[in-house]
């Protein structure tokens, strides 16, 4: 129990508005408190993660006994756990919810039973409304065999209550967490599929603040390399405070991965076109219901993290007339070239080398040549230099650091933007950075923003500070997280 004081201190630490800084506790020192049966001592934080052991025990100790390196996920997902309901925010943050009991009257928000409540003080417009548990939003958010988070399978095809959308807190983010109000999510369903191995029911989250009935719509979708969800959702997840208290209404769909080791049997082993039919799917949903949630007459807006960047400009050529407005982030959207770069050796990391020859159904990388559906479909460039005029405006960014997806992705597709991919303003060797940050105006209304030492999910921090390059970086990065949310309103 050496490291148990430093986990204690973790509650003073999680308060800081500095998202380098570490929220995390010893996993060790966690697990040690549980088995050791010691007490809580009042700590919010700390009886969570104790729960959330006590939920997944018997699993725990077996794991524990065969000597299974699958302890290390219940392990993780209990530090989550701390670290989230440590740095849950001040429930002076919360909405205002009011009741209607002769008067209309305002309510303590933060110890609402589940009913149905007013979000202005004429009581006019009611929402349902409810609580949850620390311990059950970390058994929901934090499910370390992956499956619970994005399925809404025990929604029993009915829209969940509003909560309180502390993931969309987590201050886990290169920009830190900085809001005036804690955002409501409301969790439903968009899809479901069938298959022999069960029924896959794909979730949609929907974040905004309480009492903003005029929010500009966008839809954020999560990256993973069509591979995984739970870790690159979440990092997404974090940022969407920031969106809303910028006047957003976000969309959050989660899909059908390609790999079985996520998101549970019937949600996995597709097809990359599979995945992209779900997130096409979701778009018709948010098409169809925006009316709910806003009155807005903006078009949707999308923005979207590695695989998610590229279904963003996959999905703006799917509805040219619905889209304006894309922010792709590190977009793997040229598939044909970054299978070159990698063949040639000019990218050579092997998360991409791995990512393509799964996609494509292959064993290695070098087996493929090209002429694979999965690197014609999805070499998306093309259509854009031949009618740059039809693609919506885009904000790109992009780490030149990034050891997961080329650079050469961005500024491809900032070139492209301008009608011709090879003599586009987007080159390498004339890129001209000021601490760390570049910015190529790639046609009018469409920007590409770099950064010099940043790698793959800038957006977001690990333990210490965040992989951007050093201070200069991360003022940098955190720069091109507000000009993007400013560009996209």
């Amino acid at each position: 129990m050496k490291h148990l004081p430093n986990l204690l201190s973790c509650l003073a630490l999680s308060m800081s508005a500095v998202a380098s800084a570490s929220i995390f506790p010893d996993p060790q020192a966690l697990l040690a408190h549980y088995l050791q049966g010691k007490p809580t001592e009042g700590n919010p934080a700390l009886a969570a993660s104790m729960g959330y052991f006590a939920h997944h025990d018997a699993a725990l100790k077996d794991m524990l006994n065969s000597g299974s390196a699958e302890v290390e996920s219940i392990v993780t997902g209990a530090s989550y756990c701390f670290a989230a309901v440590a740095s849950k925010p001040s429930p002076s943050l919360l909405p205002t919810l009011y009741s209607q009991d002769g008067q209309c009257n305002a309510i303590d928000t933060a110890l609402a039973k589940r009913s149905w409540y007013y979000t202005d003080p004429q009581c006019k417009t009611a929402i349902e409304y409810k609580n949850e548990s620390d311990t059950e939003f970390c058994l929901r958010e934090f499910d370390y065999k992956a499956q619970r988070y994005g399925n809404s399978e025990e929604l029993n095809f009915v829209q969940d209550a509003w909560m309180p959308g502390y993931t969309a807190t987590l201050p886990i983010t290169t920009k830190p967490q900085s809001f005036g109000e804690i955002p409501l999510v409301q969790r439903t369903t968009y899809k479901t599929t069938f298959n022999e191995r069960g029924s896959c029911h794909l979730e949609m989250r929907v974040y905004k603040n309480a009492n903003n009935h005029n929010a500009t719509p966008i839809m954020m979708i999560h990256g993973g390399g069509w591979l995984e969800r739970l870790g690159t959702a979440r990092t997404a997840e974090a940022q969407l405070a920031q969106f809303t208290d910028a006047g957003f209404v976000v969309y959050m769909p989660f899909y059908r991965l390609v790999e079985d080791r996520e998101a549970g049997p019937a949600c996995n082993q597709v097809n990359i076109e599979d995945s992209k039919q779900d997130i096409r799917d979701a778009f018709l949903w948010v098409q169809a219901n925006n009316a709910n949630y806003t009155s807005s007459d903006k078009s949707v807006r999308i923005t979207g993290q590695s695989a998610g960047g590229h279904m963003a400009v996959w999905l703006s050529q799917q509805f040219p007339n619905k889209v304006d407005k894309i922010a792709p982030m590190f977009p793997v959207a040229d598939f044909a070239h970054q299978l070159k770069e990698v063949q040639d050796g000019t990218y050579v990391h092997g998360y991409i080398e791995r990512m393509i020859a799964i996609l494509s159904g292959k064993a290695h990388w070098q087996d493929l040549t090209g002429d694979e559906p999965v690197v014609l479909n999805n070499s998306l460039l093309e259509a854009i230099e031949h009618a740059p005029a039809q693609a919506p405006e885009m904000f790109i960014s992009h780490g030149m650091a990034d050891t997961i997806v080329s650079p050469s992705q961005s500024l491809r597709l900032c070139n492209a933007l301008s009608g011709s991919i090879a003599t586009g303003p987007a080159q390498a060797n004339s890129l001209v950075f000021n601490k760390q940050y570049a910015q190529v105006q790639c046609r009018d209304g469409s920007e590409l923003h770099l950064l010099e030492k940043a790698e793959h999910h800038f957006d977001g921090c690990g333990l210490g500070l965040c992989d951007v390059g050093g201070q200069d970086g991360l003022v940098a990065a955190q720069a091109l997280m507000t000009n993007m949310i400013e560009w996209l309103k």
